[in-house]
């Protein structure tokens, strides 16, 4: 039986793993104890807060230079054998840290699909969508509730 051959990362992607591993861990204890829009913001990816319309969903937005795509992929890496699952808000969590010179936003929507609510994060940076699914053309946005009172 012939085994699948394995994909060793390049060298110089080695380094990124590694961060991601540690941003990893850090993103899992954040979402179990802090709330969502705190430990976005502490990893450099703040929780977008308006409803703009946005550009067609693509994996990878064409503006990324070789070095931010790098850290995407070192973070896809990490994620996909991540023991607590690879969910698309741990994925774009780990990513945004990884490329938070971009000042990527992070995105959450709803859709209702087969008769069930779903959710689904992705990112934004300059327009583009950053979301691994490529689904993000198929919820709609959740945009914050505000917490203050009017009397």
């Amino acid at each position: 039986m012939s085994k699948l051959p394995r994909t060793i990362p390049p060298v110089d992607e080695w380094g990124w793993i590694g961060v991601a591993l540690g941003l990893a861990c850090f993103t899992e204890v954040g979402l179990r104890t802090v709330g969502l829009p705190r430990l976005s913001r502490r990893l450099g990816t703040p929780l977008q807060s308006d409803d703009e319309t946005t550009a067609a969903a693509v994996t990878i937005p064409t503006g990324l230079a070789p070095q931010d795509r790098r850290r995407v992929r070192a973070a896809r890496r990490v994620m996909r054998h991540w023991p607590f699952g690879d969910t698309c808000l741990r994925q774009a969590l780990v990513s945004g840290a990884l490329i938070r010179h971009r000042s990527p936003s992070l995105v959450v929507g709803v859709a209702k699909l087969d008769g069930k609510l779903r959710a689904h994060a992705w990112l934004e940076i300059d327009g583009g969508i950053l979301d691994p699914l490529g689904a993000a053309s198929s919820y709609t946005r959740l945009t914050p509730v505000s917490t203050r009172r009017t009397s």
